[in-house]
């Protein structure tokens, strides 16, 4: 381990208790009580259930802890080198150094070293060994190898970083979307959602399964598109249904701000998952086995951050445009925008355990509240350059965080920042 490494390590280890600041929170008989220098209170217990649940109170607007120091990015707007990224689905950090992405608008894996520059290129669209369509997955297995989605072709095909293709295994996908659902354990389990039956399978590194676990099936009462723009707004509060004048096409639009559950698949073979919270502000994150049984509640209180009158009517705008292209009304029930923005924008876990929660901010940097594995407030990491996916869950290494990142014209690249002590 490096020493920049050790130094991050320890200044979080000596910031998982968190500062009064003139807070003040109850605790009920058997609540532990923490304060700390990171402005907050912190306070657990153990419920009857015997899950622990760890309330933090944040400062509304912290100070950051952590500063993410790029220095290193790797993409190109012009030309048609390696580096030229169409649409990224997958980041791996490789272990001896370097990365690898998956591109899938060109079906490649592309593999670069620890400095940036490319080494290899597997795969292409098409269907023989080794090629790819429509993969929407890439996962590091404990032996250093790259496993690929490829749902259309119905399989997972297998590169090593230096030499290529390795292998591929038949399995069938039961639902396809955008990005794989699933994840790689650390100790090489594949473990993919299902929709019907609801649940998980989890696969051995043959695809044989292992285990199949179901969970309670949803509710029904799901509306199509078209029936719930015939039954007005109120079908949808979440959404805008639409349907086109001359009746050929309906559809939904997502209503800005409005807050929605997120849900990460660790390499412990655990499920996190985030909501937010109304009342009191801020948000919960929970940790669960697979097979449903929680095992960490982690509360979050922080003051919710303002929709403001130009992000609102900069939303209203871009989808009065995109119902006007559909050929539908753009006259909406605008009182679904709410005026506050959600307070967890998505989550994942450090190769320590570390909890990462990506929040809004109040500027124009992203922030990410961090917990340590026990659930306690550690501080607040920023960075004013790293515009991450939402959608692709940033790695945190030791000292190192690496994301896919996009510009203001949205070209995307692989950035590499240090977590380094501000101040």
């Amino acid at each position: 381990m490096s020493g920049a490494t050790r130094s991050t390590r320890r200044t979080l280890n000596a910031l998982v208790s968190v500062a009064a600041a003139g807070l003040t929170l109850v605790a009920t008989a058997d609540a532990r009580q923490q304060p700390g220098r990171a402005g907050g209170v912190t306070t657990r217990e153990t419920l009857p259930s015997g899950v622990e649940r760890v309330m933090n109170v944040l400062p509304g607007d912290p100070v950051p802890t952590w500063t993410l120091v790029e220095d290193l990015r790797v993409g190109s707007v012009d030309g048609d080198g390696p580096d030229v990224f169409g649409e990224l689905r997958g980041l791996v950090v490789l272990p001896a150094g370097g990365f690898a992405v998956l591109d899938s608008h060109a079906q490649e894996v592309r593999v670069f070293a620890a400095d940036g520059s490319h080494r290899a290129t597997y795969g292409g669209n098409g269907e023989g060994p080794g090629e790819l369509r429509d993969a929407h997955g890439l996962m590091l297995d404990p032996h250093g190898r790259l496993w690929v989605t490829d749902p259309s072709n119905s399989r997972l095909s297998v590169f090593d970083p230096e030499t290529g293709f390795v292998e591929s295994f038949r399995h069938n996908f039961d639902f396809y979307a955008y990005i794989f659902m699933g994840t790689m354990t650390a100790d090489g389990r594949i473990v993919r959602p299902n929709l019907r039956p609801p649940g998980f399978n989890i696969y051995d590194l043959n695809m044989e399964l292992v285990k199949s676990i179901s969970r309670p099936a949803p509710e029904s009462g799901g509306l199509s598109a078209r029936e719930a723009a015939q039954q007005g707004e109120d079908a949808t509060p979440a959404g805008f249904a639409w349907e086109s004048r001359d009746g050929s096409r309906a559809g939904f639009m997502g209503v800005p701000f409005y807050p929605r559950g997120v849900q990460y698949y660790d390499r412990d073979g655990t499920v996190w998952s985030g909501a937010h919270e109304t009342d009191p502000a801020g948000y919960r994150i929970a940790r669960r086995h697979l097979a449903g049984d929680t095992t960490l509640i982690v509360e979050a209180r922080k003051p919710h951050i303002p929709v403001s009158r130009e992000e609102r009517d900069a939303a209203i705008e871009g989808i009065r445009e995109s119902l006007r292209e559909q050929g539908a009304d753009t006259d909406r029930d605008w009182s679904k925008i709410p005026d506050v923005k959600p307070s967890i924008v998505n989550l994942f876990t450090s190769a320590e355990g570390d909890i990462w929660v990506r929040v809004p901010s109040t500027g124009e940097e992203a922030t990410w509240d961090v917990f340590s594995a026990d659930g306690t407030y550690a501080g607040t990491a920023t960075s004013a350059a790293l515009n991450a996916l939402p959608f692709l869950p940033p790695i945190v290494r030791g000292d190192e965080f690496w994301a896919i990142v996009t510009d203001a014209l949205g070209v995307q690249y692989v950035a590499r920042a240090r977590i380094t002590p501000s101040g």
